[in-house]
C-alpha cells in the first residue's frame, strides 16, 4: 500500500504540474503593436487596454502615439507595429504596401481647421483675395492638407495661390503660437489649444465640403503571421466604442487619462468637445455599413478613396490612381469580428 500511495502521490505531483502548465498556456496572450494618434479616434484603443478589454480577448497590447498618421505610414515600411488608426489620406499613400483597411472610424471633417489670428481671419473673410501669398503651416499629404485644398476653393483659390510651411502638429502650433506664418491647418488637440489661446477658425472641412474618415488599419504582415488576433483586435477595440458611449461622466474620466498618455494637456473646456467627438464614434454596424455599403451603390470608403486618390494626383504625390488603393478595403476582418461569440 505504501508504494501504491507513493505512486498516486507521484501521478498527482504530475498532473498538479501539467495543470499548472496548461493553465500558464492558456493564460498566454497575443503581443500585439498598437500605433495610435494623438486625437480622439484613437481613444477606444486606449479605453480597450487600460480597461482590460483587450486582456479580455487574449491580447497584450502596447500603444505608440504618433502626431500624425503620415508619421504612422512612414514606419510601416519597417513594419514597426501591427494595428493601427490612420485618417484615409496617409492610408493611401500606404497602398504600396499592401496596408488594410478593416473598418472607417467615424467622419473627422469637423475637428480639421485652417486657423488664424482673429484680425488676419476677419480680414481674409472680408476680402478672400488677400488670402493669396498667405503662409500656410500645413502636415503635407495629410487629412488636413486636403482640408486645406478643399479650403482655398471654397475662397476661389488654388494650393498655388498660398505658400506651404511644412510642418507636423505640435511644431506648428508652436510655431503660430510665437507669430510666425498666417495660417495653420491644425486637427484636435492643437486645433483647441489655439482656439483657447485666442486663435480664430478661418474654415473647417466641412464647411469646405471635404470628407475626411479615420480607419482602422491592419499591417499585412500581422494579418499574415496572425490573423486570428488582428480579428480580435477588432473586435475588442469597437467594444472600447461602445464602452465609451455608455456613460458619460466615466467616459470623461477615462479621457482626461488619456490625454496624460497622449502627451497633451487640454483645457477642460476644450476638452468636453473632445470626450463629446469619442462618444460618437460609429458602432460596429455603423462601421460595417461604411465598408460595405447598400446594394447597387458604392460604399462610403470607396467613393472618399476615389476623392483623396485624385487629391494625390493633384498635387504631385501619385502620378496615377493604384490599382492597389481599391483592393485596401476589406470587409472580411469586421464580418469574423461581428461573429465572434462574446466574452
Amino acid at each position: 500500500m505504501s508504494k501504491f500511495s507513493s505512486v498516486v502521490r507521484g501521478l498527482a505531483a504530475l498532473l498538479c504540474v501539467v495543470g499548472f502548465s496548461g493553465a500558464a498556456v492558456a493564460q498566454q496572450k497575443d503581443k500585439i503593436r498598437i500605433a495610435a494618434q494623438v486625437w480622439y479616434p484613437s481613444f477606444p484603443q486606449y479605453v480597450a487596454m487600460s480597461q482590460g478589454i483587450y486582456a479580455k480577448w487574449g491580447l497584450d497590447p502596447t500603444i505608440q502615439v504618433f502626431q500624425s498618421g503620415g508619421q504612422i505610414v512612414q514606419v510601416a515600411a519597417t513594419a514597426e507595429w501591427d494595428v493601427a488608426h490612420i485618417g484615409l489620406p496617409p492610408v493611401v499613400q500606404g497602398s504600396k504596401l499592401g496596408l488594410i483597411i478593416a473598418g472607417v472610424i467615424s467622419e473627422e471633417a469637423v475637428i480639421h481647421q485652417l486657423i488664424g489670428r482673429p484680425d488676419y481671419v476677419d480680414r481674409i473673410k472680408k476680402n478672400p483675395a488677400s488670402l493669396k501669398g498667405a503662409k500656410v503651416f500645413v502636415t503635407t499629404a495629410s487629412t488636413g492638407h486636403f482640408m486645406v485644398e478643399g479650403c482655398m476653393k471654397k475662397y476661389g483659390l488654388t494650393m498655388s495661390d498660398i505658400q506651404i510651411l511644412p510642418s507636423e502638429q505640435a511644431a506648428s502650433l508652436s510655431a503660430f503660437m510665437a507669430g510666425n506664418g498666417d495660417l495653420a491647418q491644425l486637427w484636435t488637440p492643437q486645433s483647441t489649444a489655439a482656439r483657447g489661446r485666442g486663435m480664430k477658425v478661418l474654415c473647417d472641412a466641412t464647411e469646405a465640403n471635404v470628407r475626411v474618415p479615420s480607419v482602422w488599419a491592419i499591417h499585412p504582415e500581422f494579418a499574415k503571421k496572425n490573423p486570428d488576433a488582428a480579428v480580435r483586435w477588432l473586435r475588442a477595440t469597437l467594444e472600447g466604442v461602445e464602452w465609451a458611449q455608455k456613460d458619460k461622466a466615466r467616459t470623461a474620466a477615462l479621457y482626461k487619462e488619456w490625454d496624460k498618455f497622449r502627451g497633451t494637456q487640454t483645457e477642460d473646456s476644450f476638452l468636453k468637445e473632445e470626450i463629446d467627438l469619442a462618444m460618437d464614434l460609429w458602432p460596429m454596424q455603423a462601421q460595417f455599413d461604411r465598408i460595405i455599403g447598400k446594394p447597387g451603390e458604392k460604399a462610403y470608403v470607396y467613393q472618399v478613396l476615389d476623392e483623396v486618390s485624385q487629391f494625390y494626383v493633384r498635387i504631385g504625390r501619385m502620378k496615377e490612381i493604384a490599382p492597389e488603393i481599391a483592393k485596401m478595403p476589406d470587409p472580411s476582418w469586421i464580418r469574423k469580428a461581428a461573429a465572434l461569440p462574446a466574452r
